[in-house]
């Protein structure tokens, strides 16, 4: 297929100055006054003719620059980009529109300057007035226009002339649901007419659902770019990760007097290899080694909680619970292994905890917090944390 977009190695810089007269210095002095802030760094990738392509990520993280950048209305510091065909966007709220200037003029306007002859913008000129529903305002300074009425003149202008590549910014969280809705049909109509498209939004649902692929920016760096669906996990992931570590806390001897203590947990699949990606409906198996004493009285046994990495908790049993025995491998080591068949969690990183308790499960000692991960990846449709077996009635 041929490409309507590549980037490559594209960086973006900007200065920082410290006050006003800070470029004036600079200017006359010929010494550096400022502070080099990288909007954009080493970005590379490509969008196929009439593929979907969805871009994510915090505030700040410098998904606004890109698409400046793919319209032409802010250049690279670095780097290569080429876009075939009419682009149209629809980027920050007001862009691209003269306040002085009428709605219909700037109708003209926009038109003009995607290259098109007036006899051309005039063909349409009735679709987008009569799509942006502001008949009566149209001919209305655009600096008098709610913000509202800004987004339907320029989500109407943006679609309005059949571009080849339509990008949209979060533009669309203006408007009311109905018109929201009304958008929404347009651009799967451009989708379903081979058009190419644009979409960067903080409603990753919308991400996930209407593109093929998508880019993950964080801090001016793409921290995943693939599959949309896969990207959109992954970026679910940082949001909802705490900032303590991960790293396991296993203590091979504790030295506070403990009896019994964790060795090790790992996550396997059910050949029993060590795995730490699945499918949701995989089985996944959880094994855990630990040492009971002979000064240990009772009988040994182990519990095992997940959590998602947002701090979800979501199940936790222990053998004594299940009237369970561990495997013994020597005198004073056992082995527990707990399959999970056909897990129901939905996309997300979780954490394994392994605990040694009595065989009540009243009394706990050894606590191995995130001793293990793995992580549920997958293209179902399903929101939430597991998928609930239904029919539809």
């Amino acid at each position: 297929m041929k490409s309507a977009v590549e980037v490559r190695q594209l960086s973006k810089k900007y200065k920082r100055y410290p006050g006003p007269r800070g470029l004036l210095r600079e200017w006359l002095t010929g010494r550096s006054s400022h502070q080099a802030h990288w909007a954009l760094r080493e970005i590379s990738f490509s969008i196929q003719e009439g593929e979907a392509f969805g871009v994510c990520g915090d505030n700040g993280a410098g998904k606004s620059t890109l698409l400046k950048i793919l319209t032409g209305t802010a250049f690279p510091t670095s780097g290569v980009v080429e876009v075939s065909g009419r682009v149209s966007a629809l980027l920050e709220l007001g862009a691209g529109f003269h306040p002085e200037f009428s709605g219909r003029e700037n109708i003209y306007f926009n038109g003009s300057l995607m290259g098109m002859r007036r006899r051309e913008i005039a063909e349409r000129e009735e679709e987008i007035i009569e799509f942006s529903e502001l008949s009566p305002f149209i001919d209305h300074p655009v600096r008098t226009y709610s913000s509202g009425m800004y987004v339907r003149l320029g989500f109407a202008v943006a679609t309005g002339f059949d571009p080849d590549i339509l990008i949209i910014d979060e533009a669309l969280a203006v408007g009311d649901q109905r018109f929201q809705k009304k958008c929404t049909d347009r651009i799967l109509d451009f989708r379903r007419s081979g058009k190419t498209i644009v979409f960067c939004s903080h409603n990753l649902y919308q991400i996930r659902t209407l593109c093929e692929r998508a880019l993950w920016l964080h801090e001016g760096e793409a921290a995943a770019c693939g599959e949309a669906a896969d990207v959109v996990d992954r970026y679910q992931d940082y949001c909802r990760a705490s900032e303590a570590s991960l790293e396991s806390v296993l203590e091979p001897h504790p030295s506070n007097g403990q009896v019994c203590w964790i060795d090790s947990v790992q996550v396997l699949n059910d050949r029993g290899r060590p795995q730490d990606e699945f499918r949701s409906g995989d089985t996944v198996v959880v094994q855990i080694e630990a040492t009971f004493q002979n000064a240990f009285r009772g009988v040994p046994a182990i519990a095992v909680s997940l959590e998602r990495n947002d701090g979800i908790f979501v199940y936790c049993v222990s053998s004594g619970m299940d009237a369970a025995s561990l495997q013994q491998i020597d005198s004073e080591r056992f082995r527990a292994r707990l399959a999970f068949p056909e897990l129901p969690l939905l996309s997300g990183l979780f954490h394994v905890s392994a605990m040694t308790t009595d065989q009540d499960s009243m009394q706990a000692y050894d606590h191995a917090a995130k001793a293990a991960s793995f992580r549920i990846v997958g293209h179902q449709p399903d929101l939430g944390l597991i998928h609930v077996k239904h029919r539809w009635e």
